[in-house]
């Protein structure tokens, strides 16, 4: 795991003094994803940075790693875990144990046909110094970011968007669209759409070419779900296929861990990593002070206390179990502190739990964990799927998660705005199956990415790879042969509760799902804070948001819902993140 980036000029300018500067300012902006090394390589059109999180082949591993006639070059950003296989069908000269070198190796055999055959999480860029042209790719659920710009025949990219942002030669400005997306749907934005005006992202499962004329992009993956009578594979084959993937993912030179919720998708990773490595692994879970006492009943997405559940599944596997706390007089910290670190915009108040999570297991000496992430979208796991009025349209979604109040002269219909433009993939007129699998995809691709996007910024702030057993292709393959009826037979989960039967203790097995807890009794905090910042609110936060209808949420006396109370929050990190990046 690492952070890449670089700098293509198709004038051959590459190496002034000044473009050296810009691309080693990229490199150290990126430190944090790669504290173990860092490395450049030169060209007369291409710099390409690397900074390294090293987990395989320590000594050999180094990056940029070139072949040995100087060709081609690449950066690369991620594990591809069937590495091994693949050197076997590779006639290459290879010089080091590292995956690195295996997906240059297969670039260089197969040219952009190679992501088929790489199963992992990946961003890459490859350089060829003889045609002179680039070449990156993501993998196919977008577990590793990419942002890139092209700006009058120069190409930049790198791992976080706010890299190339500053890098750019034009002063940093937002993307008025994206912030109004995550203002209105959060759960939708930061996918389609940098927050950065002028950048842009590589979606999840496509492939870039850079040559004279820019970048072109084109897919190569698309996540579908089984036809309407397809019934998947038996349970034996699905767990079988989590076990390999769990198995693949537990590969690494350092010591891997667990995120720990104690719900199914967590918990059977921890249990089938148990049975794959020497000892059980390290699990880390996240409890606020009074958290059984929560208001579960009245809750949309966190429906039980986890703590109970993920003390269960560690005991159950003998995992040693780490509570992680995350102290209330802190809470303004934190806040400040992850609306600096993502740059798509925290949008769940679930970002503060990864971020003590991340910070925790990176202070107990971990570079990596396993996380459950990917397993709801591609197996059936959100209850709501259930609800035909749920999935009538995208504004029913949208109508789930309240919204800021933006401003009316800034768009006087703001739902009806954003669910056309997700309109593409939940039409009127639809089958139960077709509405169902329509939902499927608008999840796959855009609230999904988001998840994964999450992930992986708060754990790499502290040089933590979070890796993602569901994302493994061999396993999307099986998934994705379920049709909504199977895969909702008797409730959310149905085909993989079923795989799982024997594996976990029931109550854990059959345990509703249950989103990463938030903190419930943080309102007056929140409610502290945004009255700080709205004093003298940021320039974009005065000119999108209703200030007037916001106000009354910032009354210490009235009591917060569950969704005033995430207003408020993606309110704070604006005007963070606003001040932070210097975004007019």
């Amino acid at each position: 795991m690492c952070g890449i980036a670089g700098l293509i000029r198709r004038d051959g300018g590459a190496l002034t003094g000044h473009n050296l500067a810009r691309a080693r300012a990229m490199r150290a902006a990126l430190r944090h994803r790669g504290p173990d090394g860092e490395g450049e390589v030169l060209h007369a059109d291409a710099i390409l940075e690397h900074t390294r999180l090293a987990l395989l082949d320590r000594a050999g591993g180094a990056q940029p790693m070139s072949t040995p006639d100087g060709r081609y070059s690449i950066v690369y950003n991620g594990e591809v875990y069937n590495h091994r296989e693949l050197r076997e069908q590779l006639s290459y000269p290879f010089r080091t144990r590292s995956d690195a070198e295996t997906v240059l190796a297969a670039f260089v055999e197969r040219g952009p046909e190679c992501v088929h055959s790489l199963n992992g999480m990946f961003a890459f860029f490859v350089w060829d110094a003889v045609a002179r042209r680039g070449f990156a790719a993501r993998d196919p659920l977008g577990v590793k970011p990419l942002a890139y710009a092209w700006d009058d025949g120069e190409f930049l990219f790198a791992s976080e968007a706010h890299v190339v942002a500053r890098a750019r030669e034009r002063p940093v400005r937002a993307n008025i669209g994206a912030v109004l997306e995550y203002l209105v749907a959060p759960c939708f934005s930061g996918v389609e759409r940098p927050m950065f005006a002028g950048v842009a992202y590589l979606p999840p499962g496509h492939w870039l070419e850079i040559g004279p004329e820019g970048p072109e992009v084109r897919r190569y993956y698309r996540f579908t779900v089984g036809g309407a009578d397809d019934p998947g594979p038996d349970d034996e084959a699905l767990r079988a296929g989590l076990e390999r993937a769990v198995r693949r993912s537990c590969v690494a030179d350092e010591p891997v861990g667990v995120f720990l919720s104690g719900g199914l998708d967590s918990s059977a990773i921890a249990a089938l990593a148990a049975r794959a490595m020497p000892t059980p692994p390290p699990a880390f879970t996240i409890a606020f002070a009074g958290m059984p006492d929560f208001d579960y009943a009245h809750s949309t997405i966190v429906v039980s206390d986890d703590l109970p559940f993920a003390e269960l599944a560690a005991h159950s596997v003998g995992a040693p179990l780490t509570v992680v706390r995350a102290p209330r007089g802190e809470l303004a910290a934190d806040l400040e502190r992850i609306a600096a670190s993502n740059d798509a915009l925290p949008a769940w108040e679930q970002e503060l739990a990864q971020d003590r999570l991340a910070r925790a297991a990176a202070a107990a000496g971990l570079k990596a964990v396993l996380v459950g992430d990917a397993a709801d979208e591609t197996h059936f796991g959100y209850h709501f799927l259930l609800d035909p009025a749920a999935i009538a349209s995208p504004r029913a979604i949208l109508e789930r998660f309240a919204a800021v109040p933006v401003r009316r002269d800034v768009l006087a219909d703001p739902l009806t705005v954003f669910s056309d433009r997700y309109r593409a993939w939940m039409r009127p007129g639809l089958s139960m199956h077709e509405q169902i699998a329509g939902t499927t995809a608008l999840i796959v691709e855009r609230w999904l990415p988001r998840l994964l996007h999450n992930g992986d910024i708060h754990g790499m702030r502290v040089g933590l790879e979070a890796r993602v057993p569901f994302a493994d292709t061999e396993l999307l393959a099986l998934a994705a042969t379920v049709s909504p009826a199977a895969g909702l037979a008797d409730g959310e989960k149905t085909r993989l509760r079923a795989a799982l039967r024997g594996a976990l203790p029931e109550s854990i097995r059959l345990r509703r799902k249950s989103a990463l807890p938030k903190d419930q009794a943080c309102a007056a905090i929140y409610q502290q804070e945004a009255a700080r910042l709205l004093a003298e609110p940021p320039e974009l936060v005065r000119e999108l948001i209703d200030l007037g209808a916001l106000r009354p949420l910032l009354d210490p006396a009235r009591p917060l819902g569950e969704w005033e109370r995430a207003a408020l929050f993606r309110v704070i990190v604006l005007c963070h993140f606003t001040r932070h990046h210097g975004i007019s």
